[in-house]
């Protein structure tokens, strides 16, 4: 296993509540009210920009790039302002970079700003644990295309090449393993998807915490578990 990518957010830090909260919260400015439900099916997993759009939609919000970019502005600053009071990591991920670090080139392929990965990894320590960061600052299309992905490989090909065979990705939503599996990658769900989401990754582990670095090589020589 030469590399392993993973999402920042829902794999490294517990956004998943911050964000779902910041969207209500921008979109209860206009009367939409989004439930639990439409917002695992339709926004979980995509960038602020897309997770508006999808929820409009899915509300049956006319189109209307403007109130959308209004809120979208409002979502973020809503998130930036719920991070500001403290964030929690997610079980086993800090522990699971620390070991990964002599192991494997790491990388974070992330729908996340890049302002809000340096916050977080600055706070906890892991600034300088990642070779290279895409982000939803990067000017290509969001998951779930894999276009993130592909320029995450890019970008570490450039120093060393890398085969798609001796990657692992780790995702929490959807989107994201839709768009590993778009570039070639097996990837990992962790968390509390809904199963007819996790099954379409090659495994499946509810949290990070006592995962090995043997556990992985396997799943990268072994497929689908």
């Amino acid at each position: 296993m030469q590399v392993v990518l993973l999402e920042f957010e829902g794999i490294l830090a517990d956004t998943t509540p911050h964000r779902a909260a910041a969207l209500r919260e921008a979109l209860l400015v206009d009367g939409l009210s989004l439930d639990d439900e439409m917002w695992t099916e339709h926004c979980h997993g995509l960038s602020v920009e897309a997770a508006v759009l999808a929820a409009r939609r899915a509300l049956g919000a006319p189109d209307d790039p403007t109130v959308a970019e209004v809120t979208r502005l409002r979502a973020e600053r809503a998130f930036s302002q719920r991070i500001s009071r403290g964030l929690l990591m997610q079980p086993g991920g800090l522990s699971l970079v620390q070991a990964l670090r002599t192991q494997a080139r790491l990388a974070l392929v992330t729908r996340a700003s890049r302002r809000d990965v340096d916050f977080v990894c600055t706070l906890a320590n892991l600034a300088d644990a990642f070779t290279c960061v895409v982000t939803a600052d990067d000017k290509v299309e969001g998951k779930p295309s894999g276009a993130p992905y592909l320029l995450a490989l890019d970008k570490l090909s450039r120093t060393t090449p890398v085969r798609a065979a001796e990657v692992l990705t780790f995702e929490d939503a959807r989107p994201g393993i839709r768009a590993a599996r778009e570039a070639g990658l097996r990837v990992v769900a962790v968390g509390p998807l809904p199963l007819h989401h996790a099954m379409e990754a090659d495994a499946f582990y509810p949290t990070l915490s006592g995962l090995t670095f043997d556990e992985m090589r396997s799943l990268v020589r072994g497929g689908r578990q």
